[in-house]
């Protein structure tokens, strides 16, 4: 027997009532899990879970989560595949030990079609990748973690399927990127450069001190791995000579390797995100905590919201995920289920803008600060992306690499110190007036958007204050293969 199949993704065949339709398929895939997975056969059993009686979205709610720790670490390999066997299996790769102890997740043919046929829709539908040869830049690592391989295979699947593609594999070596991208321009009508958001912007940036005259090309910037802001992208396309409100020049993919590509960016979903502090709406989460906004397609996952903001996964991975939870907070907008009013303030926005009314059907999936790229400071939570924002809207922001590391340590009083390392531009000096003007600014803006922060700052006063540590550019290493450390453990 094979996996279940998914239908082929096309957004146009996609329904405002997707939301029901997408639960009868999370359901079916339950069922055939219960099945056919003895893992997961095992894991209901001792759960005392009946599979027959699941047959609604309540009686679903109350299937018991799995996660790494209490169900993927629980079995072999063997036991959590389709009928206990590896054998349709294509390759194995590997989580990124950003959480503890790398994991390995098998893949099949079913995953590469159906992660190819959402990044076809993305190359053609969004960067025109169909009007023309396009030289694809894969920038991902590629050893056996998931982004260079994955990257690679959706690629090539859309290159077989039609599209105009040529695929380069320099991966995480700026000099080689840039070298080839010099070589090859000339050669091809648009470029897409995929990488992870620090990299792409050291690309860039050496790519300009090498001579590449990056606004004569038709650059598009494909980013994963982690979210980013507005400002970051306006940054990185100011930088290079392209209109920061051109909404087919970037997309950022919301993957991880248990499912790989899981949503993606799209030109509505930057307009929904760049919307959000001019509506107000209790079914609409505030623009402060976003921290990306995508469209996903419901014949291929499934999102439930439980605890208030914490995202539950099921889909057909190569191992399948049945309410997988992500790690992640956030939540889902159906657009079925939205007010009229910010309904049709939403679309009346999307023909403003000629965005095709078939990413229109598509729901969103938002995400906050992650729980594991966060730090604890006097029992207060301050998230990675709360110093990404506050670097960002920084007087200095052009003095800095974008590069940080964060962490709580312990004085000799055993007090509590907020430490950031704070890596600088080429060619920016470290200087004591540098340093304090940045500690001033960036407890300012934290403040802006961290309520907690703020109260804890008026509470404690300088206490509360990061202590900044400034580096040459460069010395903030990261490890090939892997996300960049933006936490690091608390120190006693």
């Amino acid at each position: 027997m094979t996996p279940p199949r998914i239908e082929d993704l096309d957004p146009s065949s996609t329904t405002l009532n997707s939301r029901r339709r997408a639960f009868t398929r999370a359901l079916r895939l339950f069922r055939e899990a219960a099945e056919r997975v003895p893992a997961y056969k095992d894991f209901l059993k001792k759960a005392r879970v009946r599979p027959s009686s699941i047959e609604t979205e309540e009686d679903f709610a109350h299937v018991p989560l799995t996660d790494k720790p209490h169900y993927f670490s629980a079995y072999n390999l063997a036991e959590l595949s389709w009928d206990g066997s590896l054998e349709r299996s294509k390759y194995i790769s590997t989580s990124s030990g950003s959480t503890g102890i790398p994991f390995f997740w098998p893949r099949g043919e079913e995953q590469d079609r159906v992660v190819g046929q959402k990044a076809q829709h993305l190359y053609t539908r969004i960067f025109d990748a169909q009007t023309g040869p396009t030289l694809f830049v894969n920038s991902f690592s590629l050893g056996t973690w998931i982004a260079g391989i994955e990257f690679f295979n959706a690629a090539r699947w859309s290159a077989e399927h039609g599209t105009p593609l040529t695929i380069i594999t320099p991966g995480i070596d700026k000099h080689e990127t840039v070298r080839q991208i010099k070589k090859l321009s000339p050669l091809f009508s648009r470029i897409i450069l995929a990488g992870y958001p620090p990299f792409i912007k050291d690309i860039l940036e050496y790519g300009i001190e090498c001579g590449i005259d990056w606004d004569q090309l038709d650059v598009r910037l494909l980013f994963a791995g982690e979210a980013v802001s507005e400002t970051w992208r306006s940054w990185v396309l100011k930088m290079i000579g392209k209109n920061p409100n051109d909404l087919t020049l970037t997309a950022n993919i919301y993957g991880m390797a248990e499912s790989g590509v899981v949503a993606h960016e799209t030109p509505l979903s930057q307009l929904v995100r760049r919307s959000l502090s001019s509506l107000t709406s209790p079914e609409l989460p505030a623009a402060t905590r976003v921290t990306g906004l995508y469209q996903f397609y419901p014949r291929a996952r499934y999102f439930e919201v439980v605890d208030r903001d914490s995202l539950v996964l099921t889909a057909n991975a190569g191992l399948p995920l049945i309410r997988y939870s992500t790690r992640d907070n956030g939540g889902v907008l159906w657009q079925n289920t939205l007010p009229a009013s910010i309904h049709d303030h939403l679309l009346t926005l999307a023909r403003e803008h000629a965005v095709p009314l078939t990413e229109w059907r598509l729901p969103f999936v938002y995400l906050y600060g992650r729980k594991d790229l966060s730090i604890s400071l006097y029992a207060l939570i301050i998230y990675n992306e709360n110093v990404k924002y506050a670097l960002e809207h920084s007087r200095y922001y052009a003095r800095v690499s974008g590069l940080f590391t964060m962490s709580v340590v312990h004085t000799k009083q055993m007090d509590q110190r907020f430490k950031i390392i704070i890596e600088l531009s080429p060619g920016t000096r470290p200087t004591s007036a540098l340093r304090l003007a940045l500690t001033d600014e960036i407890a300012k803006n934290i403040r802006v958007v961290n309520s907690e922060y703020a109260k804890l700052c008026s509470a404690v006063g300088k206490r509360a204050q990061p202590h900044l540590t400034l580096v040459p550019y460069g010395e903030i290493q990261t490890v090939r293969g892997k996300k960049h450390r933006w936490v690091q453990p608390t120190q006693r």
